[in-house]
């Protein structure tokens, strides 16, 4: 069986955290597969070293206009296929291309262009153009749904939204939520306030939200909620973040300046470090060095770090949105998205609560165990492609003579 993947968007962030995992769990599970996976050329040697059934082939999309990327996918890429004749094109990144001449899965997981609360808050910051084209990413993908043989995504709020622009109907329709890695650090010991007992001096508690800086990533709500934390003397809480508005490319988002302007703020900057970019063992101590795992994006297809955060066994403060809730269930508490208020109120809650934060980590664990295992994402796929292949071969077998 041979797959072709495009991943020709995976740069950073999630995107590349899924796309590693997935090849390195997929490559083992079916060594007799053939994999071929088309990269960014500068995407490449970020990968981790793979079995010899994984191919990569780098994709031409470095400095390309937009009108220039629709033709490689829809038209150049349809000649690969030709001569890589694959089981299954597996399009990640919500555009796959239209009439198809292989079976087709499509991941959509770019919820930013169907989520109701980033429509109301977001979209309208923009210009006129960026609105234009914002409107027609998202009738290709609704084109791209129509097209394919299955379309997959990552959480059943993300294919509810989804419906909201497009039919998919039932049988071409499957909800599969990502793996994420299962560390075994040791216990943690929350029969006690945060950071009693340990080096630092006085009671502090340390927060922290890993994510890519984004407009939709609501970091300026998270800035706001740390003068209201810490204006008691009682305990103080330090914020560690990968969310750094000085970034490359966040110039182009439009929360840039007052995210920009809220972290220079003297009660903002001395109880907020941004950190990274990290590699995945700095990430990991990140982690293991935190109490409160805080997360106020507004619009996640999946959420990776809410996976990873229940895995080292962290309690989640995150916004109320139905993604969160899916992902985390009671294993997290939950505030009004816009509200840095209530945010401060529920950090406070789950730092005074250990019988609380003790609950939310062996419920965070438990959802990982059940629910987050990249062997089974990985499985569905690849019965996906064993299942639409067989019915290639009967749908194109040659009908017998009847004598």
């Amino acid at each position: 069986m041979k797959v072709v993947i495009k991943a020709a968007s995976v740069k950073m962030g999630g995107a590349l955290t899924y796309m590693c995992d997935f090849l390195r769990h997929a490559a083992t599970m079916a060594p007799d597969c053939e994999y071929v996976v088309l990269l960014p050329s500068e995407t490449i040697p970020k990968l981790p070293p793979l079995p010899k059934n994984v191919r990569f082939v780098a994709a031409p999309t470095k400095g390309m206009t937009p009108l220039a990327r629709v033709w490689w996918e829809q038209v150049s890429l349809r000649k690969l296929l030709t001569e890589e004749k694959p089981d299954l094109f597996y399009a990640t990144g919500n555009l796959g291309m239209l009439h198809c001449p292989v079976r087709q899965l499509l991941l959509v997981e770019g919820l930013v262009y169907f989520s109701k609360i980033h429509r109301r808050t977001m979209v309208p910051k923009h210009s006129f153009s960026w609105r234009v084209a914002y409107t027609l990413r998202r009738w290709l993908i609704c084109r791209s749904v129509r097209s394919a043989d299955v379309v997959m995504t990552p959480t059943q709020a993300m294919l509810d939204e989804l419906r909201d622009f497009v039919d998919v109907p039932s049988h071409k329709a499957l909800v599969n939520p990502y793996g994420v890695e299962h560390p075994d650090p040791s216990p943690r010991d929350l029969s006690v306030g945060p950071k009693t007992g340990r080096s630092n001096a006085g009671n502090l508690c340390k927060l922290l939200y890993v994510s890519l800086y984004g407009e939709h990533k609501n970091l300026s709500t998270l800035l706001k909620a740390m003068p209201l934390l810490n204006k008691d003397r009682a305990g103080k809480f330090l914020l560690q973040t990968t969310a750094d508005p000085t970034c490359e490319g966040a110039a182009r988002t439009v929360t840039h300046g007052e995210d920009s302007a809220l972290a220079q703020e003297p009660s903002v900057s001395a109880w907020v470090r941004f950190v990274g970019p990290l590699s995945r063992e700095q990430t990991e101590r990140l982690y293991l060095d935190s109490e409160i795992f805080v997360f106020p994006s507004l619009t996640e297809s999946f959420g990776f770090p809410l996976a990873e955060a229940m895995s080292y066994g962290l309690p989640i403060v995150a916004s109320d949105t139905p993604v969160n809730r899916e992902i985390c269930g009671k294993a997290a508490v939950y505030f009004s998205p816009l509200n840095p208020e209530d945010l401060a109120r529920q950090v406070r809650r789950v730092a005074a609560d250990a019988s609380l934060r003790h609950q939310m980590t062996i419920r965070g664990q438990e959802e990982v165990r059940t629910k987050f295992r990249w062997s089974r994402h990985v499985q569905r796929i690849l019965d996906i492609a064993s299942r639409i292949g067989q019915e290639a071969v009967e749908e194109y077998k040659p009908a017998r003579c009847v004598e």
